[in-house]
């Protein structure tokens, strides 16, 4: 198992894809993992020394926000001085070629994207999870769900795509991973064969050395926890090695019992929540529903055991704020889910830090 640290970026723009690392890494014994907003993980990247920093889905355009200036330069040198830089789906799209800013401040690879379009007016006619305008052109998403990915030697993976990279061929990079067909799962978004011409063939998963570090970005989510085998590649892809999930006794199993008040909250934001009648909202750039809300609040409730009754209450309280902004929303109002969205994430990203905290010193 590796030994160094491993940072997840849980900050401005991030969506509820990082809690899937927190399963990934919590059901394989990688414990040494501290999941952090944009001023703690920037502080951590630039004192930790070598290590894993991980920056997955969700709003580019604010996550690119948070790192402007001198994030952007701590992860530049981070790589340089011996760090792996993973990048996922949205983090992926960060250190490509960009003239675009803020992401113009973080060209370390060379590689081009393949699903990108000028000819015609950014986004028209395009729902957020289709399209996001990028300076005069527009970044499409083709399909959406498990597409198959394979190495040149041959392994293959099942893996969802959820807007993230499809890369160009690289000159400097080195190509891991490339997308090989569609499932029968796999939701286009476009013209069939147009789809499989932008993406069949194409790469998936990149490798860009960079000084004594490298940098790894994944188009298609590998560390989605319905999708095992994608989750041991993903694990061995950054240096990992596989183990089985650590015993729980019954003690910690029925913990959740020692928090009712907690309980009730937590049950009365999912009742909230289910009340939203399949609404969609764009927080920023990004599309979310019920179900992503309904993520975020499941990685509260299955860590909520090692809360302290005091950091219960805190939780709590958010939570029960989550649940009245919620209430609040009027039709046609989606603005008003950024900030219950917010708390809502910050909420989840300081319980999973504290339960990995806990369960590290174990």
């Amino acid at each position: 198992m590796r030994k160094s640290r491993t940072i997840v970026y849980a900050g401005s723009g991030s969506s509820h894809s990082w809690t899937w690392l927190a399963d990934l890494f919590e059901s394989n014994g990688v414990l040494s993992v501290r999941f952090l907003d944009s001023k703690a993980f920037i502080s951590s990247v630039e004192n930790g020394g070598a290590g894993v920093a991980i920056i997955s889905g969700g709003d580019g355009f604010a996550i690119a926000e948070a790192f402007k200036g001198q994030g952007f330069k701590k992860l530049r040198e981070f790589a340089l001085n011996g760090g792996t830089l993973a990048g996922i789906c949205a983090g992926a799209y960060l250190p490509l070629p960009s003239s675009v800013e803020p992401f113009s401040e973080f060209n370390i690879s060379t590689t081009k994207i393949e699903n990108i379009v000028c000819e015609t007016r950014p986004g028209s006619g395009l729902k957020p999870r289709e399209s996001v305008t990028y300076g005069n052109c527009s970044i499409i998403h083709p399909i959406r769900g498990p597409v198959e990915i394979s190495s040149d030697s041959g392994e293959s993976v099942i893996a969802p795509l959820y807007g993230g990279p499809i890369f160009k061929e690289p000159v400097r990079d080195t190509v891991t991973m490339r997308y090989r067909s569609f499932t029968p799962g796999t939701e286009f978004q476009a013209e069939r064969e147009n789809a499989r011409t932008m993406i069949i063939n194409r790469p998936a998963v990149i490798r860009v050395a960079h000084g004594n570090g490298s940098l790894v970005l994944f188009g298609p989510h590998l560390e989605h926890p319905k999708y095992p085998q994608a989750n041991v590649l993903f694990l061995r892809l950054l240096a990992y090695d596989h183990s089985d999930r650590p015993d729980m006794d019954a003690e910690h199993r029925s913990a959740g019992s020692r928090h009712p008040e907690l309980r009730r909250s937590i049950s009365d934001l999912k009742v909230a929540i289910l009340g939203l009648e399949n609404r969609s909202f764009t927080v920023g750039h990004k599309a979310w529903d019920g179900s992503r809300f309904l993520e975020v609040v499941s990685a509260i409730e299955k860590r909520q055991w090692t809360l302290t009754d005091s950091g219960s209450e805190l939780v709590g309280s958010s939570l029960d704020r989550v649940r009245e902004r919620l209430l609040a929303m009027t039709i046609g109002s989606d603005s008003e889910a950024d900030a219950a969205t917010s708390l809502l994430i910050d909420t989840a990203r300081v319980t999973v830090d504290h339960h990995f905290a806990v369960l590290a010193e174990r």
